[in-house]
């Protein structure tokens, strides 16, 4: 039935005449054997592969970020001024989705050669074609374009940064030298941007912390590290404190050592510990020992005055004990002055003696003071399982000028490590075997 308001078909004048005749057509020949062609269907299939793949790139470009933030993580304590830069040259497997690491390298120390120019020179031939992941955007650290030139050279065709450098006469410049070379440079939060890169960013941001509160602050990246019994104290009322902690815990301390490159202490912890402060029991650096005196009434003999373990820096009032000071550099130590003595005045010293890391291990005074100077970015807590009590024991930190728990600084990213078990007041009882039956009717 026609289709209501719709014009009827007139048939062409044409259509009545009878076709013309069709012309011969010759055998044909016999094909070659062709593939089946199947009609497409009109069933949707949802584009999963490419979904997948994109995650699972994104997966491998997080996991070698990552894995270059680790290897930039062992030159810790060793590049000052310079970040902890880290290169991994990683390539496709043939014939599959996976990739794998075909050269590495890190910044040792300032005036070394930079990772990527170790990473390439490891990789050889094999970095043609393949992708560098950078923790962080290389910088000025070999006193040339060396960073660059190296990728360059070595035939990398995509480069992969974890972070901007945070540098501005630096930010930016060798990424754009990167992709002027035609190189593809992607960086996570810009081009990259997943919740799979959220990992392998904070290992790129906790690699070069230091650097980043150097460059937003003016001051060097301040640690503050205590040891105490379990009800809060530091030593005994007599100011006895060896040891508080154990050997695993002391073990953490020497590679914090490590890590920076100064450790300071009041003149409290010279003249009641006579402290050595190196990390000798790790293979390395060691740091720069700082000695804050106001008056300088400190020990004519102490271990911190043997200068050949590590050097050794007194920083006091001006005019304090002038013929002291003589003493003191005649054995090598150097004396600071300063107008007014204050741990602010100290970080600023420190920032421009160019340090990325310093180490507080002072007593509660010194750290009240560095406290509410604001200098103290990070606290290191080691609770020892002891109970020493005391009145006048000393406490981790002095007063601080708050009558109120309202007061109280919150501290956040808390992690916590655990080096025995949990301890018991007293052993838990053995029960004979004529006990242990009755507890089981």
């Amino acid at each position: 039935p026609s289709l209501p308001h719709h014009t009827p078909v007139r048939p062409h004048p044409r259509a009545s005449m009878p076709p013309p005749p069709r012309p011969p057509v010759a055998a044909p020949a016999p094909a070659a054997p062709c593939p089946i062609r199947v009609a497409p269907s009109r069933r949707r299939i949802p584009a999963v592969p490419r979904a997948v793949s994109v995650a699972a790139s994104h997966a491998h470009d997080a996991a070698f970020l990552r894995r270059a933030a680790d290897v930039a993580d062992r030159s810790a304590g060793l590049t000052c001024p310079h970040p902890n830069f880290g290169c991994v040259i990683a390539r496709p497997e043939p014939g599959g989705p996976e990739a794998r690491v075909v050269g590495e390298g890190f910044l040792y120390a300032q005036g070394t050669r930079c990772a990527e120019l170790l990473a390439a020179e490891e990789a050889g031939e094999r970095a043609r074609g393949a992708t560098a992941y950078l923790n962080l955007e290389p910088g000025d650290c070999y006193g040339d374009s060396t960073a660059v030139s190296s990728l360059v050279q070595a035939g990398i065709t995509r480069v992969v940064v974890g972070l901007r450098h945070p540098l501005k006469h630096l930010r930016g410049k060798a990424i754009q030298s990167l992709r002027s070379e035609g190189i593809q440079v992607d960086v996570v939060g810009e081009d990259l941007q997943s919740k799979l890169f959220k990992e392998a960013l904070t290992s790129c941001l906790i690699v070069n912390a230091p650097l980043l509160y150097r460059a937003a602050f003016r001051v060097p990246f301040s640690v503050l590290k205590y040891a105490m019994t379990a009800d809060g104290k530091i030593a005994a009322s007599s100011g006895h404190a060896s040891w508080v902690s154990g050997r695993a815990s002391r073990g953490r301390v020497f590679e914090l050592r490590g890590r920076s490159d100064a450790v300071i202490v009041g003149g409290n912890t010279v003249r009641r510990d006579d402290p050595r402060l190196t990390a000798r029991h790790v293979k390395g650096h060691v740091p720069v020992r700082i000695v804050m005196s106001q008056t300088c009434n400190l020990p004519e003999e102490a271990n911190l005055w043997n200068v050949h373990e590590a050097y050794t820096i007194v920083a006091t009032q001006r005019g304090a004990r002038r013929d002291f000071q003589k003493k003191l550099a005649m054995k090598g130590v150097e004396v600071v002055e300063f107008d007014m003595l204050n741990p602010r005045d100290v970080m600023s010293y420190c920032y421009d003696r160019g340090y990325l890391s310093v180490l507080w291990e002072c007593g509660g005074t010194l750290s009240a003071a560095a406290i509410s100077a604001r200098v103290i970015h990070k606290v290191y807590a080691f609770c020892a399982p002891k109970i020493i009590g005391g009145v006048t024991a000393p406490t981790p930190v002095g007063d601080l000028g708050m009558n109120q728990m309202t007061q109280a600084i919150d501290l956040i990213d808390v992690s916590y490590e655990q080096n025995s078990v949990v301890p018991y007041w007293l052993p838990v009882p053995a029960l004979d075997r004529s006990s242990y039956k009755s507890y089981l009717i």
